[in-house]
């Protein structure tokens, strides 16, 4: 069964990205699943991954989530 958002009823499974004044903001999946509802952080602290083809793209979970470890950055905020 896909986890959904409490808020917006969406999947929690997949990033949602949002812009807010002119900043770009990315949900990641593992926060979001363990709290109920989409957490969402800056894009640009997620970091990027080399493709090795001359493409970066976004990681998919927040630095915390890709170590392991408790978050170590605040979110930015959660879905409202």
């Amino acid at each position: 069964m896909v986890e959904r958002c409490s808020v917006c009823e969406q999947s929690l499974s997949h990033s949602r990205e949002v812009e807010q004044d002119g900043v770009e903001y990315k949900s990641c999946p593992k926060c979001s699943a363990d709290a109920g509802v989409h957490v969402f952080y800056k894009t640009i602290d997620f970091g990027y991954r080399d493709m090795g083809d001359g493409r970066h793209i976004v990681q998919s979970w927040c630095p915390a989530c890709r170590s392991g470890e408790k978050p170590f950055i605040p979110p930015a905020f959660k879905c409202c």
